[in-house]
């Protein structure tokens, strides 16, 4: 049986794998209804009043944005947004971008120019920088967590443009979370996913958990006026769009996303073959086909990720020696922390769970390899050679394209 997962945009691999050891979806995703366009959400919002009937009124406007990490159409969504609003005589000048880029790295002038076009020089932009704390808002305390985030946000009218897609802190992305982590302080980036870690019941495609409620109680408290999600397919593809007050317009979104990608097993696998795609910029992102791939893999089983990991490890080079020690270990440092970049422990912990309990196998070429190979993850250049060393007769095998898929046990081994 033949498969093709995505590797970068444009470009996949191809794998074969005996039909007798392929566990396919046993039960499939609902029909899925067609989704509103861009034009139409926008036009038709949930839960408040149309944003250009919002923008009309406003002096300042205020577009949060994501950054490279992410994929949502921004530029797409810009320039119809500004076509809107020439047709109503609102002026673009009050508008500004600010860059929900979380604790990821700035944006490089090409990487402005590709994702944001014209915008990125014709239109202020903001890029957030979670240690600058001078720069940060107080809007108190949620679940022992301080909401702290970018002053930048302040306008009469502040419109968050995003993606819904399963997190595994989270449970769902989308809503208020362009808000925290995306333009929150360092301090509240970090106790709010170790609450999520530690105190929470969120896992990837549950959407009712503490972190999702300290999300939609950030976005009230700091005024996040209107939402424009996107939700995918399983190929990626964008499949519809909601629009209006962050916590109603989201949980149309998720509702409307899970129909797309969930896919129903009624087993969990011996071997796991993922994509990381979307996520595939560095180690810290593809994490999430990691935890995507741990709802289905059988405990001491094989995980088989497919990444091209272009910035190898990414932003937080702490994040990459933590994964060296025992996830009970890191628990330990992370209850004493002095140290400088307290997240790469909350994100290492994450993670190293998933690797004490599967073996995780690198399928990529990235130039990055020798620091992956130094920490025990092996990164291997072909994909078809490492699946047929593993799958030996008996051994069933699950093939997931990418990271968007939501795979969902529905009856668990005797």
């Amino acid at each position: 049986m033949e498969f093709s997962l995505d590797y970068r945009e444009g470009r996949r691999v191809k794998l074969e794998v005996p039909a007798g050891q392929v566990i396919l979806p046993a039960i499939s995703a609902e029909p899925a209804e067609a989704g509103s366009s861009l034009t139409e959400s926008i036009s038709m919002s949930i839960g408040t009043a149309p944003l250009i009937s919002l923008a009309e009124s406003a002096k300042s406007i205020v577009f949060i944005v994501e950054d490279h990490t992410r994929h949502s159409p921004v530029l797409e969504t810009l320039d119809l947004l500004r076509k809107l609003f020439e047709s109503r005589g609102i002026s673009w000048d009050k508008v500004s971008l600010l860059i929900a880029t979380g604790t990821h790295r700035q944006m490089k002038p090409e990487e402005l120019q590709e994702k944001f076009g014209v915008f990125s020089s014709d239109t202020r932009i903001v890029q957030h920088k979670a240690e600058e704390t001078a720069k940060m808002k107080d809007f108190g305390e949620f679940l022992e967590v301080p909401i702290q985030v970018n002053e930048a946000i302040e306008a009469d009218l502040t419109v968050g443009i995003g993606s819904i897609v399963p997190h595994r802190f989270s449970g769902w992305s989308g809503g208020a979370k362009i808000v925290l982590p995306g333009v929150a302080s360092y301090e509240s980036v970090f106790k709010s996913h170790r609450m999520a870690i530690l105190k929470s019941k969120a896992d990837v495609g549950v959407f009712e958990n503490e972190f999702r409620e300290l999300i939609d109680e950030t976005g009230s408290r700091v005024g996040l006026d209107f939402i424009i999600n996107f939700y995918y397919d399983i190929n990626g593809s964008t499949a519809g769009t909601v629009a209006g007050n962050h916590v109603l317009a989201l949980r149309k979104g998720v509702e409307l996303a899970r129909k797309q990608l969930l896919r129903q097993y009624r087993e969990r696998t011996d071997v796991t073959v993922i994509s990381s795609f979307p996520s595939v910029t560095d180690f810290w992102q593809c994490g999430k086909a990691l935890y995507t791939s741990d709802l289905i893999t059988k405990d001491g089983g094989d995980i088989v990720m497919v990444s091209s990991l272009d910035e190898g490890f990414g932003d937080h080079p702490l994040f990459a020696s933590l994964l060296k020690l025992e996830a009970n270990e890191i628990l330990e440092k992370l209850d004493m922390i002095t140290t400088e970049d307290p997240l790469a422990y909350v994100a290492a912990y994450a993670v190293r769970k998933v690797l004490q309990k599967k073996k995780v196998h690198i399928v990529s070429d990235t130039k990055f390899a020798e620091k992956f190979d130094e920490l025990g993850l092996r990164v291997n250049p072909d994909i078809q050679s490492v699946v047929d060393r593993l799958i030996c007769p008996g051994k069933s095998v699950s093939v997931l394209q990418n990271s968007l898929v939501l795979p969902e046990i529905t009856t668990e081994e005797v």
